[in-house]
């Protein structure tokens, strides 16, 4: 622990009073909100803060965080993964005073704060249904599969376990959805007076509403008398009669109730177009990852960006701004900084631009989509990222497959894969105990050699994965199959692969007892169950076991190197990696947490005593030097990850340089904007100038590599104050558009020509408003009509009216006489 560690609690989310839900910079989450958490501000008013405290290092801090827990003012508590997080209204103090007010009921339970979070955890849908709108039909798992698990001739195995069929899995009536979506708040920014809002934008809303209305797949969050169910849930519309949901009894958990209704939370789950490459899957399956392929695919990927930003065609997908997806590991501020450059860009394009005509932006959004490759995510050829789910749930959400053994289809109905009953059975030892709302990676291959399988085949794997990980189907000839196009256009179908030397699926070790699971050390004693209402003492109780150990990222990353230098099973691990994972995120018994630490030490201590050498990349990023002996030193080496990461830096520098190097050449904005912004050129100049030293100086003083986004704020906050100065609006107008042309016309100190200084989301609003005023751009108009729905029109101003010296009302056709018109009543005259 640092000596100099301030522990304290943190506000990560809050909402003000009837306000947006925001992190703690006041960013709100696009249309994201907190069902629960909104249902108590609705009936008690007041303010609603999540703290966070990182699990306590030492007695010291456990004493301070059971201080904080046993304030009157915290209504619940929990702990998850490495963190505690406290709910906290104003208005309704006491440990879960409101939530039992309302009708919610928490039971003490191993996986209570794992329920628990649905309260406070952001989510797209958020509706709420009254006891009588809602009917639950439970079924048996074997409901729907066409096996006879009562046969003594089916084997022991699939009978054992056929209570997988339909767990995790469920489908909803699309009256559930279509409900809920019209609870997406209506943001008319003509009615808006909040000066933290930039997101309003009715044409966004629309396009999300209609996505929503069109999705299929969701993952669900029910909450109802019977208890808290959760899982992949398909939206079907015809339901039998009066049914609108059908579950297996086990998906329905018994730690949440609610017993005044039905809390609907939910999340749209659509199929993934493309799959990324990631360290797990090229380590355990390096038969898919050749350095020469993966060379090739990122060269092409590189190609393709260039040519859209050329086009003016890239974009980043609308959703991005709209729809945020919730990620604990990423903070709301690293969200918000990417929301805000495709805010911008969207906005941009909107007004009828072209990303091409600011040198800025073309090169920004260029590097943004960058990214990912940057990070060595390349997307994977002939590659998707979907749901693998059984015949049974298929059949469930009324889709009338039959699919044979050793098979995968695909259903585009439900935008997703389905296998045969039996082989999803199977699969689960193979994928680390996967239900029906994991998401795989879906490798459409032919392989080639001489190994066992020849063909067209399906290579499915889970992220996160181990040594053995995967499963291999049979293509299924005139089924669906992905395709993949070269920067030059050339279709590619099924890439080949090789056959040979794929490592043993871990499912048949298992099977042929070359891997034997020790168990955990919860498994070899009596169960102590937990009963009674969720309390603070459970709280402490779990604080315990976290304190105790399970550092989930030691455990897999010492994992992922095992199998990248030994690369063979380990014949008595403690457990599957699922389970370490799942025991570490959310831990229940010390001792549990206790063996998975110390099996990370021995996974590493097997790794050095091989006395191979570990990929120096691997170490680089996932060593881990604590389980080492003192005195120990891994023995490294550059192998073929290390130097394909190597040739993947090199690629990215190339194409940086040259996306910078042409829109510095060819990005500019039309010459109508130098002739509107001719008025105030020389008033802005000491404006732009000081923006330009403020944003050097931030650049000259960080520690952290990049400009906080509260430092770009303030710095932005100065040219919104100059332009506030201004007059009369049209100064403002021109005010802006003549800070414009004086970026571009004006390269800083570096030779950079950059119109930074209005692309941002604080000054770009006002660079909008002149580009509209003036029919430069598009303006869009939005009401909602009595039936709710939103009406929208897109318009350009063609003609202006004007007092002249006279008094007499005149008519302008363009907008350079408007503005030589106009411009004789402001105070400020001339190019000043």
């Amino acid at each position: 622990m640092s000596k100099n560690r301030i522990y304290k609690p943190v506000c990560r989310m809050k909402i003000d009073s009837n306000g947006p839900l925001r992190s703690r910079e006041n960013y709100q989450m696009g249309f994201y909100d907190s069902g629960i958490v909104r249902e108590v501000l609705e009936e008690y008013g007041g303010d609603y803060t999540m703290y966070t405290l990182p699990i306590p290092q030492s007695t010291k801090e456990f004493k301070i965080a059971k201080q904080f827990l046993h304030k009157p003012e915290v209504q619940y508590a929990l702990v998850d993964k490495n963190k505690i997080v406290f709910v906290v209204f104003s208005n309704s103090p006491g440990w879960m005073s409101a939530l039992n007010t309302l009708g919610y009921h928490l039971e003490s339970g191993d996986k209570t704060n794992k329920r628990l979070k649905s309260a406070h955890r952001p989510t797209l849908i958020n509706c709420r249904f009254d006891r009588d709108e809602i009917n639950v039909l439970e079924v048996d798992p074997t409901r729907f599969t066409r096996y006879d698990f009562e046969d003594e001739n089916l084997h022991q195995y699939y009978r054992d376990h056929k209570d997988r069929l339909l767990d995790g899995g469920f489908v909803i009536s699309t009256r559930l959805i279509q409900k809920a979506v019209a609870h997406l708040p209506v943001y008319e920014p003509q009615n808006n007076e909040d000066s933290q809002e930039y997101y309003f934008d009715p044409r966004g809303r629309r396009n999300l509403v209609n996505y929503l209305l069109r999705n299929k797949a969701w993952n669900v969050r029910l909450i109802f008398e019977q208890g808290h169910l959760k899982g992949n849930a398909f939206a079907v519309d015809d339901l039998p009669e009066g049914i609108d949901v059908i579950c297996e009894s086990g998906n329905i958990k018994k730690e949440m109730f609610y017993y005044n209704g039905f809390r609907f939370l939910a999340e749209p789950q659509p199929a993934k177009t493309k799959t990324l490459s990631n360290e797990q899957t090229m380590v355990n399956l390096p038969k898919l990852f050749r350095k020469s392929d993966m060379e090739m695919w990122l060269k092409e990927e590189y190609k393709k960006l260039f040519d859209d930003v050329k086009s003016g065609t890239l974009l980043t997908n609308w959703r991005s701004i709209y729809q945020r997806t919730w990620k604990d590991k990423e903070s709301p501020e690293e969200n918000e900084e990417r929301a805000r450059m495709s805010y911008i860009g969207y906005r941009w394009t909107s007004l009828g631009f072209k990303i091409t005509d600011s040198p800025w932006l073309a090169n920004n959004v260029g590097a943004r989509h960058a990214d990912p490759l940057k990070k060595n995510k390349i997307p994977v050829p002939c590659a998707v990222y979907e749901q693998v789910i059984s015949e049974s749930l298929a059949r469930m959400a009324g889709q009338e497959l039959m699919v044979e053994p050793g098979t995968i289809v695909r259903s585009n109905e439900l935008q997703c894969h389905v296998v045969n009953d039996l082989d999803y059975i199977e699969m689960y030892d193979s994928h680390g105990g996967p239900d029906q709302d994991d998401f795989f990676q879906l490798f459409y291959r032919e392989m080639e050699g001489a190994g066992n399988h020849i063909g067209k085949k399906v290579i499915v794997a889970r992220s996160p994965n181990g040594h053995g990980e995967y499963s291999i189907f049979d293509y299924v000839e005139g089924e669906w199959n992905p395709t993949w196009h070269k920067a030059d256009g050339t279709e590619i179908r099924f890439p080949k692969v090789n056959n040979s030397r794929w490592p043993k699926r871990l499912s048949e070790a298992i099977f042929d007892y070359e891997v034997a699971y020790k168990g955990l050390p919860s498994s070899h004693e009596p169960k102590a169950y937990r009963t009674g209402p969720y309390t603070q003492e459970d709280v402490e109780r779990d604080i315990s076991i976290a304190m105790k150990g399970g550092n989930v990222g030691g455990y897999v990353n010492s994992a992922i190197i095992h199998s990248s230098t030994i690369g063979k099973h380990r014949p008595n691990p403690l457990c599957s990696l699922e389970d370490a994972i799942d025991k570490c995120i959310n831990p229940d018994h010390e001792l549990d947490v206790v063996a998975i630490d110390m099996e990370a030490k021995q996974i590493m201590q097997e790794v050095i005593a091989s006395n191979k050498p570990i990929e120096s990349a691997l170490w680089a990023t996932r060593g881990t030097p604590w389980y080492l002996e003192k005195g120990q030193e891994p023995i490294l080496h550059e192998g073929v990850i290390s130097k394909t990461y190597k040739s993947f830096y090199d690629m990215y520098k190339k194409y940086r340089k040259d996306m910078y190097e042409w829109t510095q050449e060819n990005c500019r904005p039309p010459e109508i904007i130098h002739q509107l912004g001719a008025r105030m050129y020389f008033a802005t100049q000491n404006t732009l100038r000081e923006f330009r030293r403020l944003s050097y100086d931030a650049n000259s003083d960080i520690s952290n590599g990049a400009i906080s986004t509260k430092q770009w704020d303030d710095i932005y906050a100065f040219v919104v104050r100059a332009i506030e100065r201004m007059p009369r609006e049209e100064d403002k107008h021109d005010y802006v558009l003549g800070l414009y042309s004086a970026s571009i016309k004006v390269p800083t100190t570096n030779g950079t020509i950059t119109d930074q200084v209005v692309m941002n989301n604080k000054v770009f609003p006002y660079l909008e408003r002149a580009l509209q005023f003036y029919g430069l751009a598009n303006t869009v108009s939005c009401k909602v009509e009595s039936n709710g729905e939103l009406s929208i029109r897109s318009f350009k101003n063609t003609e202006w009216w004007y007092l002249d010296s006279n008094g007499d009302l005149c008519k302008y056709t363009t907008p350079l006489e408007f503005q030589k018109a106009h411009s004789k009543d402001s105070p400020i005259t001339g190019s000043i």
